[in-house]
């Protein structure tokens, strides 16, 4: 079967709004900070999707936590293993 548009620009899209994100996350805080302030029911649903999302997905996230970690590790021990050796790394 075809994929769909937005199955094979999936990561595209999502590296955009990764990026979005960024830039725009100071605005989008205050925003939320401000709605939340004169909606004091919203700070609790939030909360609750926020809970319910991370029951729901939780081995993928922590999955993905674990992969993140072991990738940190690794760089940080093939960084060592420049320096024992005595060599300027290129960053």
């Amino acid at each position: 079967m075809e994929e769909s548009y937005y199955e094979r620009n999936k990561e595209a899209r999502c590296a955009y709004q990764r990026e979005y994100y960024k830039r725009n996350k100071r605005k989008i805080n205050q925003k939320r900070l401000l709605d939340e302030a004169s909606n004091p029911d919203k700070v609790k649903k939030r909360l609750e999707y926020n809970k319910e999302y991370y029951r729901k997905n939780r081995k993928k996230l922590l999955a993905e936590r674990a992969k993140r970690y072991q990738e940190i590790k690794k760089e940080r021990e093939e960084y060592k293993k420049i320096m024992q050796e005595g060599v300027t790394p290129q960053i």
